[in-house]
């Protein structure tokens, strides 16, 4: 290795024509720097590579990267130090040392806090700005005859909200003071996945109530695609939890049911909010109405294959059944517009309506049976 270097020393000064006026030691340390990028290009991984009993090739290359390293600091190259052999024991404390680091890591109080925080942190932010009043819904109150909105559930369906902030305070509440209760014996990395998106869709939401209001008559598609990006997020957040509801010990009977089930609620209802926001869009531009007649038609299936689709998929039977219930009370809702439009037409919709509403159930239905027969 002492020989390798001093040629390479040579030929790398002669090659780069290193200035006449620079020191001889620092042309030295330059061109033993070449060597040693060099050759921790060439063997990075040497003392790691599994070559059984062919220690006759190994070692040279450890011994060259040994004394060129040697060189390096100055050290005495005579006897240049390098890694010794691999061998089993060697191999297996090696093998002990990376997992306990592995596992000290994955449980660290670092990377605990992180989710603990964002989950926590996100909830409240979120519970604090739907608190604030001014909203439109909070203005405009039940559905008017005037307002000629289509796709409009009746008051009694947005009752789902207690559930989704009672639980999500419960969930929210064991994130900072208990996360060991949420986490199943797998560990809590479904959470760390989890939490990063529920944040993501709260955030979008704080924006929703800040748009949702009278300056913004005339942009509801502001509060329209706020509402649709916090269902993306919700739905990555929902994801995380049925991945976690799929391997075994990932998730305990608690955090199922102040975690998983809160989070599918939370998802299928901001589906049909997100729907229902963007019918809100054609009616506040005046569209013509058998446009937003056919466009709450077609949002009523449309909601209910989505939500069918993600439960029947996913093997979650939450998000359908919040397509069932909202899109029953869409079918209640329209009787407040008898008289203004045509009644042949209405009845249509109600129908349609209906009949996705039961198709969300038989979607939850077969999720149910892919779980227990899948």
């Amino acid at each position: 290795a002492t020989r390798v270097a001093r040629e390479w020393e040579r030929r790398t000064l002669s090659f780069f024509l290193f200035p006449s006026s620079m020191r001889p030691a620092l042309q030295g340390a330059l061109a033993r720097a070449t060597l040693v990028a060099v050759l921790a290009t060439l063997v990075p991984h040497a003392s790691c590579i599994s070559l059984g009993k062919a220690n006759a090739i190994r070692a040279p290359a450890l011994r060259l990267r040994g004394g060129a390293m040697a060189m390096f600091w100055g050290s005495n190259t005579d006897t240049p130090a390098y890694p010794p052999l691999a061998t089993p024991a060697a191999d297996e404390t090696a093998t002990s040392i990376v997992s306990g680091a592995s596992s000290l890591a994955g449980s660290s109080l670092t990377a605990s806090l992180g989710w603990r925080v964002v989950l926590a942190g996100s909830y409240c932010l979120f519970f604090a700005f739907t608190a604030l009043p001014g909203r439109l819904d909070t203005k405009l109150g039940k559905p008017k005859r005037e307002d000629g909105r289509f796709f409009t559930p009746s008051g009694w369906a947005f009752a789902i909200w207690g559930p989704i902030f009672l639980l999500e305070m419960v969930m929210a509440a064991s994130a900072a003071f208990a996360p060991g209760s949420l986490a199943g014996p797998a560990g809590s990395e479904w959470l760390q996945q989890m939490a990063p998106c529920y944040a993501a869709a709260a955030l979008h939401q704080v924006v929703w109530t800040l748009t949702f209001r009278e300056w913004a008559l005339d942009k509801l598609w502001i509060p329209a695609l706020n509402l649709t990006l916090a269902a993306f997020g919700l739905s990555s957040a929902h994801g995380a939890t049925t991945r976690a509801l799929a391997a075994a010990g990932s998730m305990s009977w608690y955090g199922y049911a102040v975690a998983a089930v809160p989070i599918g609620l939370h998802f299928g209802w901001m589906c049909c909010a997100a729907v229902l926001s963007w019918n809100n869009v054609l009616n506040a531009v005046k569209a013509p109405r058998p446009v937003q007649l056919a466009a709450a038609t077609f949002s009523c299936y449309g909601a209910a294959a989505l939500l069918g689709h993600v439960s029947f998929h996913r093997r979650d039977p939450i998000p359908a059944l919040v397509g069932w219930w909202a899109l029953w009370a869409v079918s209640t809702g329209h009787e407040v517009l008898r008289g203004a439009v045509d009644n042949l037409a209405l009845d249509a919709l109600n129908l349609a309506a209906k009949a996705s509403s039961w198709l969300s159930l038989l979607a939850a239905a077969a999720a149910v049976a892919a779980v227990r027969f899948g």
